[in-house]
């Protein structure tokens, strides 16, 4: 089951009038090489209709944690900073939306072979994984390992984990492989917190206009600025 797709228009077409903060100079040529200012704002759908969707659709899911942080690698933090506040609020105070990230960074525009992905840790926390459950392709150590060994980022549990990254084809695109554990969801054992899947791709151009990248659980706003002249 979805949220009405009316509503949820109606919704975006609300947070897009926003009047958006000191803008960077407006749409420009998309293409592999420039260099792009990412912005995100990442949130829980809240209604009945989400919350009927997670009770029917969460599962036992492990999250894909391979990738960079934020301040690591190629992914560095937005030298502007987050200039997407304004959007937030609307989504917090419109009580259709729950903000889990705000996340900008600045990087390299690559093609979908070398993108790099980033690794996404964010919303509440929700504690350790227990010894039975293993980190992610790529995403560390298992946690039943034998023997001592230091705890690191994949050992933590949060609300929304796994990652997404932005290439560059004929358009930007975003591209997400993330779960969002439905902590509110019926399950036998109140402590396993089943997720849901959030997989999806956007298409975008880099300029003023937000973006939204749809999903009966979790949205995701966006916006793209070329920053290299």
């Amino acid at each position: 089951m979805t949220t009405n797709p009316g509503s949820r228009r109606r919704f975006l077409s609300r947070v897009a009038a926003l009047p958006l903060l000191a803008l960077l100079p407006g749409p420009a040529a998309t293409q592999a090489g420039r260099r792009y200012r990412i912005e995100l704002v990442v949130f829980e759908q809240l209604g009945p209709e989400s919350r009927a969707f997670m009770d029917a659709v969460a599962r036992p899911l492990s999250p894909d944690l391979s990738g960079f942080g934020v301040g690591e690698g190629p992914i560095r933090p937005s030298v502007d900073g987050f200039e997407l506040d304004n959007v937030a609020t609307r989504i917090e105070r419109s009580g259709q939306g729950r903000v889990l990230s705000r996340l900008a960074w600045d990087q390299l525009g690559r093609g979908y072979q070398s993108a790099p992905w980033i690794r996404v840790q964010e919303g509440r926390y929700l504690g350790f994984r227990s010894p039975g459950e293993e980190a992610g392709e790529n995403g560390g150590t298992p946690a039943n390992a034998p023997g001592l060994r230091p705890l690191s980022t994949t050992d933590e549990r949060y609300e929304l984990e796994g990652r997404l990254r932005v290439w560059v084809g004929r358009f930007l695109h975003l591209e997400t492989d993330l779960i969002f554990h439905a902590t509110q969801a019926v399950t036998i054992d109140p402590d396993a917190f089943p997720a849901v899947p959030v997989r999806g791709s956007q298409r975008m151009n880099s300029g003023e206009d937000l973006f939204y990248l749809d999903h009966p659980a979790v949205g995701i706003i966006a916006r793209v600025t070329r920053i290299d002249g």
